[in-house]
């Protein structure tokens, strides 16, 4: 089946993204375009880390930034003649998610690891947190239930996951990405009528792991300097991609996007 990363019907006929496909877009873009930006180059000589490591993690950060939208795949709505999936707090789980997958990655090899772990835990889950930091907010707190799926599908979108991960986590081992997919077929899901849900108790389990980490984030964030600076330029670089990466889903930029491409190109590097 179809992972989507974005869904909306109305009668003027289906606009949607797979999950795959924003990704896959949202990397391109990055080694593209934003890559040859001073931002890009601002946040690697922050870091203490050579350059490829430095872009592995970004890499990670986007492929995971979108990937708790996996549990968003039955969570239709409708609202004045349109029928969209809605993923609001979608980042909770994909800060959630991705953390996991370190503390997976870790464990294989902590003493070759722990230094990187260290230096980009941090960056990593807050990039992916606040990357819709500014949207939604009241309805984040109201969000109670979530409509997974049929019950017949979990499997597949798990399918369709692991394969986006083998694909694009090339500098991770595959046994980790097994590990971590294994993982996603223990959660605890509800079955509801032949669906499956995520119902209030376990995403309030998910908010307050997540809570905890930004927590953390923010001490971080107010009490070192360099953090601050890592943060606020690693998560401006992935709002860069993910918008680059949904530009498919419309005829012509939003106003948003259009702010957006001025920005990369007053930093862009001049040859």
């Amino acid at each position: 089946m179809e992972v989507y990363a974005y869904y909306s019907r109305t009668d003027k006929g289906l606009k949607k993204q797979s999950l795959k496909d924003h990704i896959e877009e949202s990397l391109k873009a990055f080694e593209n375009e934003i890559k040859d930006t001073k931002v890009w180059r601002c946040y690697v000589n922050s870091c203490e880390h050579d350059e490829r490591i430095v872009e592995k993690w970004m890499k990670f950060a986007i492929t995971f930034h979108d990937i708790g939208k996996m549990f968003y795949q039955g969570n239709f709505r409708h609202y004045n003649g349109k029928t969209y999936l809605n993923f609001t707090g979608h980042e909770f789980f994909s800060t959630s998610l991705a953390d996991k997958f370190l503390n997976i990655w870790l464990k294989n090899d902590v003493e070759n690891r722990i230094s990187e772990y260290r230096d980009f835990r941090w960056i990593v889950c807050a990039s992916i947190l606040y990357h819709h930091h500014a949207m939604g907010l009241k309805s984040r707190e109201r969000l109670n239930v979530v409509k997974v799926c049929k019950e017949n599908e979990f499997d597949e979108i798990v399918k369709a996951v692991y394969r986006i991960l083998l694909k694009n986590l090339k500098e991770f081992e595959d046994i980790v990405i097994y590990s971590f997919v294994n993982e996603l077929r223990s959660l605890n899901l509800t079955k509801v009528n032949g669906n499956l849900i995520l119902n209030q108790k376990t995403i309030s389990g998910i908010f307050r792991y997540v809570d905890e980490l930004n927590i953390k984030i923010w001490e971080n964030f107010v009490g070192v300097d360099l953090f601050r600076r890592q943060m606020i330029l690693s998560t401006n670089l992935l709002i860069l991609a993910d918008y680059k990466g949904s530009e498919s889903r419309s005829e012509k930029p939003t106003k948003f996007g259009e702010i957006l491409n001025e920005f990369i190109g007053l930093y862009k590097i001049k040859l």
